[in-house]
């Protein structure tokens, strides 16, 4: 092979790497997107399953997606709630029907679903277990999960005080306690300086933690952030 040889194929090569450049860089990117993405699932999920309260995620026609395991004990019982062919059932007709109304509604217009997924009793008792539909279909959460996630049912046992809705909220956008608790100060209507003079902290750190939640929920202020919160979860009854 003589040197004029050798400097074509080293420019040849040098061509190539340049086209091929581009298409690694996106391959890079990309990749570093999906693990960002399953990390995210995994924090979600320890969410979830930290959770005491049973906490199923289904999709549009009730398939059972993703159960903590609070939910599984309570799909092992097999007394209130079942696992029918894979779709989540309920002993209770009309709390069947009316959870499955709430997770279609909440597909479709999750605002227009309104107090309809709040407070269902799963049974005909003076103090039920009741459930809890929160609709992800439309928030961005459903895909760490599923592309197929349209709610996420929280059941409360009977006699026992129910997940507040602040928990529920908290666990489906992976707030941290202390987001969690700068926002339920937002939901109960106070402003970022009675926040800190609540939390003990400065206005600056207040100012970041929002910061992250208005990522976390996809909205852009205080009034944003109360306006969701109240939409998604009204408060359960307590015992």
């Amino acid at each position: 092979m003589t040197d004029k040889d050798r400097r074509q194929i080293s420019r040849e090569d040098l061509e190539l790497v340049c086209l091929l450049a581009p298409h690694v860089r996106r391959a890079v990117t990309i990749g570093d997107l999906f693990e960002a993405e399953r990390r995210k699932a995994e924090i979600f999920r320890s969410i979830i399953e930290s959770l005491d309260h049973p906490v199923l995620i289904v999709a549009e026609d009730m398939t059972i997606i993703f159960a903590n395991p609070s939910a599984e004990a309570l799909l092992a019982e097999n007394i209130s709630v079942a696992c029918v062919r894979g779709q989540l059932s309920f002993t209770y007709a009309n709390a069947n029907a009316a959870i499955g109304r709430a997770v279609q509604l909440g597909t479709r217009d999750e605002f227009a679903l309104g107090p309809c997924g709040i407070n269902i009793p799963l049974a005909k008792t003076a103090v039920p277990a009741v459930a809890h539909v929160m609709p992800l279909a439309r928030r961005e959460i459903s895909a760490r999960i599923s592309q197929r996630a349209a709610a996420a049912i929280f059941i409360a046992a009977a006699g026992s005080t129910p997940t507040p809705a602040l928990d529920a909220i908290a666990a489906l956008f992976g707030l941290t306690a202390a987001e969690r608790r700068v926002a339920g100060h937002v939901a109960a209507g106070l402003t970022r300086k009675e926040i800190a003079a609540a939390g003990g902290v400065s206005d600056g750190t207040v100012k970041s933690q929002l910061a992250t939640i208005f990522d976390k929920t996809g909205t852009g202020d205080q009034r944003e952030l109360e306006l969701l919160m109240r939409e998604l979860s009204p408060p359960l009854r307590s015992s």
